[in-house]
């Protein structure tokens, strides 16, 4: 998991504040630099791009899928347990009208 990062107010640092305005006009980032040694990367916070978008809708008895529950059961129990069992049936049935 992530660190969580360290917040920093630079409302009074007027020159951070003017590094600050640079990456958010330019929308790039910089790298900060001590004699010729890279130190920091000052890079612009991605900000959503619109509303957050619903990831669906709640589940209720009332819903359709429910329709759709035991569609799938066989008569001989569940389809995987009895799958060479349909799958030689089907095989033999398709030999004898071949």
């Amino acid at each position: 998991m992530a660190k969580e990062l360290k917040n920093v107010d630079i409302t009074n640092k007027v020159e951070l504040l003017q590094i600050v305005e640079q990456v958010q006009s330019a929308n790039q980032a910089l790298v900060l630099s001590k004699g010729g040694e890279d130190v920091a990367i000052v890079r612009p916070v991605k900000r959503p791009s619109g509303p957050p978008i619903p990831r669906g809708k709640p589940f209720t008895k009332d819903d359709p899928l429910w329709d759709l529950a035991g569609a799938g059961a066989s008569g001989l129990g569940d389809v995987s347990e009895n799958k060479h069992k349909y799958l030689a049936e089907a095989y033999l049935a398709h030999a004898r009208t071949a």
